[in-house]
């Protein structure tokens, strides 16, 4: 009783350090993307990502997946995880706020409950049902998709980001089974390493033309913030969780995410959200917080 109470503190202390770091980041890569280039950047990120996780894999002589099946799989699943979801992720982020960014990936965990439903990886009920309904409504309202302002920056930010929560829902969903046999640091590692060939083929030519002489030495720091915590040490946190508890579980607390950097953005940046925003982070929430009482705990499938 008190091992297993122990191990699922460990496993809520995880994923709440996954959260805090990444709502630090909206903020962080919203001013480091004003200097570098959003393709550039990702190729940046996860090929600086994949180089620590390996150094901590060499360093700790973690074992490497070796069975020929989980290694296929984790090529696959890093085009979700890794290279849709980064790439993604800063092109929307550069076209749209912090705040809307950290709202609509919100819906990770009501997509993947989807992903999971679809799947018969979880069974549905009416409490799961009502919590898609509910999160659905709170991300169309926060994105409000207009035919007449298709075209709006912002509005495409919030589509690309909203892209970029489906692959990663959908990629925590198929991954779960081979990263429960592996170790997490190794097989971020082989992820990273995966991605970072993938997005190489997809930014190589951003990054030739970048000249990083013109970026500022603070925005430098923050990128190496962004490498070393929201990027190598969440994936790594990220992983080591989903071997323990359901896939939608895991996806819950992305919830803490919008309050951060909502917080953030508006203190620094002075970005307030406004009415339809904050009713629609509230809807997505209460989606959340149904999926979190009919999530269960557990090892899982």
């Amino acid at each position: 009783m008190a091992q297993a109470a122990g191990r699922r503190a460990a496993v809520v202390a995880a994923l709440v350090a996954v959260q805090v770091l990444f709502g630090v980041h909206y903020l962080a890569a919203k001013i480091l993307l004003e200097q570098v280039p959003p393709r550039s950047w990702a190729v940046i990120r996860v090929v600086g990502g994949a180089a620590v996780l390996w150094g901590l894999v060499l360093a700790t002589r973690r074992r490497l997946p070796s069975r020929p099946g989980d290694v296929l799989q984790l090529a696959l699943y890093s085009v979700l995880g890794v290279v849709l979801n980064q790439w993604l992720f800063v092109e929307g982020l550069s076209r749209t706020t912090p705040i809307h960014s950290a709202l609509i990936n919100t819906s990770i965990p009501v997509l993947t409950l989807a992903f999971a439903v679809a799947l018969r990886r979880e069974r549905l009920s009416r409490r799961k049902l009502a919590a898609l309904a509910l999160a659905l409504s709170g991300v169309l309202l926060v994105i409000r998709p207009d035919p007449r302002v298709l075209g709006d920056l912002r509005t495409v930010g919030d589509l690309l980001t909203l892209a970029n929560a489906t692959s990663f829902s959908l990629f925590l969903v198929l991954s779960k089974r081979v990263l429960a046999r592996c170790d997490p640091l190794a097989a971020a590692a082989v992820l990273f390493g995966f991605g970072a060939v993938g997005l190489g083929l997809v930014g190589g030519g951003s990054v030739a033309r970048f000249d990083p002489s013109r970026v500022d030495p603070v925005v430098w720091a923050i990128a190496a913030f962004i490498i070393v915590g929201p990027t190598a040490l969440t994936y790594v946190l990220n992983y080591w969780a989903l071997a323990r508890v359901d896939s939608s579980v895991v996806a819950l607390f992305v919830y803490l995410q919008p309050l951060i950097a909502g917080v953030l953005s508006w203190t620094v940046r002075g970005e307030r959200p406004g009415v339809p925003t904050l009713v629609g982070g509230g809807l997505v929430c209460a989606g959340v917080w149904l999926a979190v009482r009919s999530g269960r705990t557990g090892r899982g499938p």
